[in-house]
């Protein structure tokens, strides 16, 4: 049995991208797996792994993986079918798709619904939210979330790249891939957290969504 750390806010909210991506791989190759959860203050419970960031998985025997592109990248090598990587070229293509979801989509979101984050989080973690996001944004959470209009182009232009992406075809790549898991991870987060119109002026993006929550619960 897997053992999964994984992120947890207030009554129990399972938010954290980079975990729903691990559960998504896991559940897709149908491994078993128990989590436990990790709050914003409780660092501590991964100091086994050498760092200080979820996900974190630990293997039955004893091995132990961080960083949710490591994992999957570990995933794959131990259980192949089925496939993530699913032919030629995949596995290079889905991590250059996946430092894009980090570097561009993420910091596109992250503006928008950083102040509907920092209410569902537990209270004794509110402070550490605070500090690490206000130093990260170089703002008050306060005046970020109200500026938050001025953030949504920048969103709005990485969702239209992404609908334009998936019209005609039903997968990113065309075909279920590492891709797919990684941007849901990302909606997963999203859509948990805040009430923010994602795909109002993006219909292929809903409609592939529409399909991921078909296909997962993470």
């Amino acid at each position: 049995m897997i053992e999964l750390y994984d992120l947890v806010g207030a009554n129990d909210l399972r938010f954290s991208p980079f975990c729903s991506r691990t559960k998504a791989v896991l559940r897709y190759k149908n491994l078993p797996y128990t989590t436990e959860t990790v709050r914003f203050t409780e660092k501590h419970k991964l100091t086994f792994s050498g760092q200080d960031r979820v996900p974190v998985i630990r293997h039955d025997d004893g091995t132990v993986v961080s960083d949710s592109w490591t994992i999957a990248c570990d995933l794959e090598e131990r259980q192949t079918e089925p496939r993530i990587f699913p032919g030629l070229g995949h596995k290079e293509a889905c991590h250059f798709f996946n430092l894009y979801v980090d570097n561009t989509v993420h910091p596109a979101l992250a503006p928008v619904v950083v102040g509907d984050i920092f209410d569902k989080i537990e209270p004794g973690d509110r402070d550490y939210f605070r500090q690490s996001r206000e130093s990260r944004f170089g703002a008050r959470l306060e005046d970020i979330a109200a500026r938050r209009d001025e953030f949504r182009p920048q969103l709005q232009k990485a969702l239209a790249d992404l609908n334009a992406t998936l019209a005609g075809q039903e997968y990113l790549f065309g075909v279920f891939s590492y891709a797919d898991i990684c941007l849901f991870g990302t909606f997963t987060w999203v859509t948990r957290v805040s009430d923010e119109p994602l795909f109002d002026n993006a219909p292929d993006l809903r409609a592939w969504w529409e399909r991921m929550q078909e296909r997962f619960t993470v």
